[in-house]
């Protein structure tokens, strides 16, 4: 290798930024391609695909046979809160392969014989945060459950882009954070993407099983990350016929736009672009998105049914796109792990091109498609959506479970927005608020 490309990939791995050698098999030539070059590069495909992966390997373009070695930095944990989850945690991160650092300025337990061989640092977050550089290779677990620990790292991983943000707590503590932290001005499209409660939901009972769930999720998060993000179809064009004297998709749940929750939901997963088509009201749906990095498609015909908005999305996507997860514009309660979770479902090769979640046998909303049926979609008529398409290939469907009402709720009344916004402030389900308003009125 010469010895300028050896400095300048040593430059990129001291800097912890992912590069990508490319060496020519046949002429023997090398160059290197930093992640921040290879969207604007002739191999643009392969090197995303390689730098999503991680995985260094032979590929073959325009008949030439290539080599990419795949440079990426070491993923790292922070974990803040030296509590007993973090004694189990950190262990077992390391076995994995993860750089570990703890953050707690309770010198009580920010010990290194609470936690040998462990970074520990017994700081403030603001200050320990400051010479760590957060950046896309790391993962932050906020579970000291002390918003003056946790708080500053939250904030801080959600502007370095860190691949996980993870929180200890109820869904109620949850809300309170992120109504805490939006108050401070931190985007809510950047609050959807924490993970909270944190870890997979396997029913854990104690501090180690706890530590299992988040290790699993993180790493599910480090290494499922397909070649290309899907897309995010948000179809937000209906009439809404059921609550007549208002546009129910631009009326505020939590002070925000119900529209908007959904769309703030896709963006926070990691589908690119987001699509939403509009048709009635557009001018207030487009208000009620200002600010937000979506692509708008209008749909003139959106009085014809449902179908004439996913044909209108469906044209809309770019050619390279190969996924997309089409969801409805009145489902707030949504959440983007799921939108992740159905796209990673989709295995095309292996004829999985429908993905639906799932519960009791109940299918529920959204739907996660593949580019092979996009021409069906195209065929549909009336008021009819992807449903069609899925009784029609069954053998094509792949079930994703899910727990909880949001891949089942939306908003059709202002009885079901009002019972929403009760459930919300009371952490509890809003189809059980929605039956106990009936019963009141009863």
């Amino acid at each position: 290798m010469d010895l300028s490309l050896l400095e300048a990939l040593n430059a990129e791995r001291a800097a912890r930024r992912a590069a990508v050698l490319v060496t020519d098999l046949d002429g023997g030539g090398q160059r290197l391609v930093r992640a921040t070059e290879a969207g604007a590069d002739p191999l643009a495909q392969p090197l995303a695909e390689a730098l999503r992966s991680g995985r260094s390997g032979r590929v073959e373009v325009d008949g030439r046979r290539l080599f990419l070695t795949v440079q990426l930095p070491a993923p790292r944990l922070v974990v803040t809160g030296a509590v007993h989850i973090s004694q189990s945690l950190a262990p077992m991160a390391a076995a994995v392969g993860f750089e570990v650092t703890i953050i707690d300025p309770r010198t009580a337990f920010a010990t290194a014989e609470r936690f040998p061989g462990v970074d520990v640092r017994a700081q403030w977050p603001q200050d320990a945060l400051a010479s760590l550089a957060l950046d896309p290779f790391t993962a932050v677990a906020a579970l000291a459950h002390d918003p003056k620990i946790d708080d500053p790292a939250v904030v801080a991983a959600l502007g370095a882009g860190c691949f996980y943000v993870g929180a200890l707590g109820s869904r109620k503590s949850h809300a309170g954070r992120v109504e805490r932290l939006a108050a401070r001005g931190v985007p809510r499209a950047a609050l959807a993407r924490i993970r909270a409660p944190i870890g997979l939901d396997i029913g854990a009972a104690n501090p180690a099983e706890i530590a299992v769930s988040i290790l699993a999720e993180l790493v599910g998060e480090l290494r499922r990350r397909p070649a290309r993000p899907p897309a995010a179809l948000v179809l937000a064009a209906g009439q809404g016929t059921r609550m007549p004297h208002a546009h129910k998709l631009t009326l505020p749940l939590g002070g925000v736009p119900l529209v908007r929750r959904v769309v703030e939901v896709a963006l926070a997963a990691r589908a690119r672009p987001v699509v939403v088509v509009t048709g009635h009201e557009a001018e207030a749906v487009r208000a009620a998105l200002q600010g937000l990095d979506v692509t708008f498609a209008h749909n003139p015909d959106f009085a014809q049914g449902l179908s004439t908005s996913l044909r209108t999305g469906v044209a809309a996507l770019p050619k390279e796109v190969e996924r997309a997860v089409v969801m409805l514009g009145d489902m707030p309660k949504v959440e983007a792990s799921l939108v992740d979770r159905l796209a990673d479902a989709l295995a095309p090769l292996r004829g999985r091109l429908i993905a639906v979640p799932v519960a009791e046998g109940r299918h529920g909303n959204p739907v996660a498609l593949a580019r092979p049926l996009f021409p069906a979609l195209m065929t549909l008529e009336g008021d009819v959506g992807a449903r069609q398409i899925i009784a029609q290939n069954p053998d094509l469907v792949v079930e994703v479970p899910v727990e909880g009402e949001g891949a089942f709720f939306d908003i059709d009344t202002s009885e079901e927005l009002e019972a929403l916004e009760i459930a919300e402030g009371a952490d509890v389900d809003a189809s059980a608020a929605l039956e106990a308003m009936k019963a009141e009125d009863a």
